[in-house]
């Protein structure tokens, strides 16, 4: 009951908080009622569980999260309520954290039978980078108790999925969401064990996930590879397949190829390009600055009037986050979780003294009317900031394209990563 009532919050969050820009590939899930294990890459904190509980409703998604949360009395009865459990890591220093994690696993094996989604992201723990990191046996294990349970949870569908953020930590920013097909495990069961060996299905779920996400290698030039993949638009592309493969191709360079790419990289840092605009608005090229539309101005002041009211709430959200949250990876975790409980509750008790001075009412159906109104309003002038921001990241690119000694120096940079996956 706690997942079911909280699901509509988070949705809510998520489409405020980001901007869903694709999602593809939902037919390839189950019904709800079918078990199912979804696997996911893991860069965001507990934003990642949140977009994943938002995007694939109405299934009830049990997820494995760290057991140092539910040390509390209160936030262990919270979790579960949205069907939570703990998994316990070495740094718990618990004797019996073997013994703890196999019982959870067969608790995840027990609700599998009975048609539940187990949700695992294994890489194990979060970064923030778009690579996919060593994927860890935990998946494997709790497929091996369903098996062990009941032979028919061959039927259990092994779902892989690839979430896309343009830029995690900010509001409004793109976000996309892939799911592959269900990755076969049957023909992998030794039959003298009635097991899958962990190295074999973890090798086939790994190629499966890297399908759909963005997988920056080689990892140790990480930082010179990212801003061309984010002028990419990986987000945004019509062809996920060729932007895919064009970023696998990366695995292919050579020293003396990465050795340019990186003195590239340094010659556009030092000319202040990626201080003044975003990889993301300059693109590869002038001619693909963003195109805003004509109705963006007349629209500034319906978005103002609809945004007035929530205003104050987000600038309080987002001064709490900087002064609370050090980790990034939290950084969204923080903004939406508070919002989606606040939002709420804040723009209903507003209505009350709003209608008061309007109307010199206190009560009645104009609290309502003033209720729902504010909420449509703070959405329409959520949406009506992203293409503000498209709008403001197309000025920062014109600004560094005008400047000769920054055009060259990115397009340089550019012109130097293509050259030689060309080569």
């Amino acid at each position: 009951m706690g997942y079911g009532t909280a699901v509509h919050l988070v949705q809510s969050g998520v489409n405020r908080f980001h901007r869903i820009e694709r999602v593809e590939g939902l037919e390839n899930l189950p019904g709800p009622d079918e078990p199912m294990i979804i696997v996911g890459n893991h860069q965001n904190g507990l934003m990642d569980p949140i977009v994943q509980s938002a995007m694939l409703s109405p299934h009830q998604i049990h997820f494995l999260t760290r057991a140092d949360v539910f040390y509390q009395k209160a936030v262990r009865s919270l979790l579960f309520a949205f069907n939570q459990m703990p998994i316990f890591r070495q740094r718990d220093k618990l004797a019996d954290a073997r013994e703890r994690n196999q019982r959870i696993f067969e608790i995840c094996a027990e609700r599998l039978n009975i048609g539940a989604t187990i949700g695992l992201f294994p890489e194990g723990n979060h970064r923030a980078v778009k690579t996919l990191r060593p994927l860890r046996r935990g998946v494997v294990d709790i497929i091996n108790n369903a098996l062990k349970l009941s032979p028919e949870m061959k039927r259990l569908k092994l779902v892989p999925v690839g979430i896309d953020y343009e830029q995690m930590t900010d509001l409004r920013r793109r976000l996309s969401y892939r799911v592959g097909p269900a990755v076969r495990f049957d023909d992998l069961i030794d039959p003298s064990t009635g097991a899958i060996p962990p190295g074999d299905l973890l090798k086939r779920l790994k190629a499966a996930m890297d399908k759909l996400l963005v997988n920056i290698q080689p990892e140790s030039h990480y930082d010179v590879l990212l801003p061309y993949v984010q002028a990419m638009r990986t987000t945004e592309t019509d062809n996920w397949v060729a932007t895919r493969d064009e970023i696998r191709s990366f695995q292919s360079l050579g020293n003396d190829a990465l050795a340019d790419i990186t003195k590239a990289h340094e010659n556009a840092t030092a000319a202040g390009v990626l201080a003044a605009a975003r990889a993301e608005d300059l693109g590869h090229a002038p001619e693909q600055l963003r195109r805003i539309p004509w109705w963006f101005w007349p629209l500034a002041p319906l978005a103002a009037l609809g945004g007035a009211c929530a205003y104050p709430l987000s600038k309080f959200i987002g001064s709490q986050t900087d002064k609370r949250i050090q980790d990034p990876c939290f950084t969204s975790t923080f903004k939406v979780s508070a919002g989606m409980f606040l939002f709420p509750i804040y723009l209903f008790i507003l209505s009350w003294p709003l209608v008061w001075l309007t109307t010199d009412e206190w009560g009645g159906w104009p609290v309502l009317a003033a209720y729902v109104f504010n909420l449509i309003g703070s959405r329409f002038a959520g949406w009506w900031y992203g293409h503000y921001l498209d709008w403001k990241g197309k000025r920062n690119a014109q600004t560094v394209y005008s400047e000769p000694d920054q055009a060259a120096a990115w397009s340089n940079y550019i012109a130097s990563v293509k050259s030689h996956l060309n080569a």
